[in-house]
């Protein structure tokens, strides 16, 4: 576990959220672009990662509406009372043409967008679109500033713990920003499928704060 800034904080947390990655999704096995579901090695991630978090009490759960994410999200949560809100804002990035294409067709079909690799951020950095047809930089950060808003609601609530089951690509924006930084396609950060950042909000007397403190988890 790293502690990415504020590691001397003085005194225990205020309270915590969770960021995580939904778990692999059969996008791999076939290889098309698309709101895929969760791979039997998806599956088994979430199921693991619930495990790891059973003992963690937490009030609610944020999480994009895409379908990786709710199943996901679903598992996280199962067996426990916990609200599940889904919000459009922790989606990732629309693919707009790439929607239903094969990974070596839409290459093809799009060089440009895929000049840099195949994923979100790389997208992004190389044709300032998450795809054809789909988001420009522009509305993708300002939907992670919409994410950031919502988020912090529950880290500086005084008694709130969230679980947020989000994607690579949003997490990535999102993270930069809830340390100040102006978010950048080519960070190098990234989550893996149900990889998780614990962010904790805390204060220093008399009145210093408040901040958020991320310690990364495999």
């Amino acid at each position: 576990m790293y502690c990415w800034r504020g590691c001397a904080a003085q005194g225990p947390p205020d309270v915590e959220l969770f960021l995580v990655r939904h778990g692999a999704t059969e996008e791999f096995e076939a290889k098309r672009f698309g709101d895929h579901g969760l791979s039997e090695t998806g599956r088994a991630q979430a199921d693991a990662l619930a495990e790891r978090l059973r003992a963690t009490a937490f009030d609610l759960c944020l999480a994009s509406p895409l379908r990786r994410a709710q199943e996901t999200a679903a598992r996280l949560v199962r067996g426990r009372e916990i609200p599940v809100g889904t919000h459009a804002c922790l989606a990732e990035g629309a693919l707009g043409l790439l929607d239903g294409v094969d990974h070596a067709d839409a290459a093809r079909r799009f060089p440009e967008d895929f000049r840099l690799g195949r994923t979100l951020l790389a997208r992004l950095s190389a044709a300032g679109r998450t795809a054809p047809g789909g988001e420009t930089r522009a509305e993708f950060a300002a939907r992670a500033r919409e994410a950031l808003a919502l988020v912090l609601v529950s880290l500086f609530h005084p008694s709130a713990r969230a679980l947020v089951v989000s994607h690579g690509g949003l997490l990535a924006y999102l993270v930069q920003l809830l340390v100040g930084r102006e978010p950048r396609d080519d960070a190098t950060l990234g989550f893996d499928f149900c990889g998780v950042a614990r962010v904790i909000s805390y204060r220093e007397d008399p009145a210093f704060g408040p901040f958020a403190m991320l310690h990364f988890s495999a």
